[in-house]
């Protein structure tokens, strides 16, 4: 199994709510970033380094937080 170590731990404000992002290195060097929202409601930013890690978790979080307040009406099967 692989060892990955939690580097950096950030909380992000986002309309009044705060969000924790976890940040952890891999041995070959490679990165990633992690938000759970839920029990089984967790996104995932994958990189090269931490600063493009960073990057690519500060755009997807605000995409991913707006997705979960979308109300979609219920389909039904017919």
């Amino acid at each position: 199994m692989e060892q990955i170590e939690l580097v950096q731990e950030l909380k992000c404000d986002h309309e009044g709510e705060e969000y924790l992002i976890e940040v952890f290195a891999r041995p070959d060097g490679s990165h990633f970033a992690r938000t759970i929202f839920g029990p089984s409601d967790v996104i995932i930013s994958d990189g090269i380094s931490l600063d493009e890690v960073l990057l690519k978790h500060q755009d997807l979080l605000p995409l991913a937080i707006h997705s979960r307040q979308m109300h979609f009406p219920s389909r039904t099967l017919n």
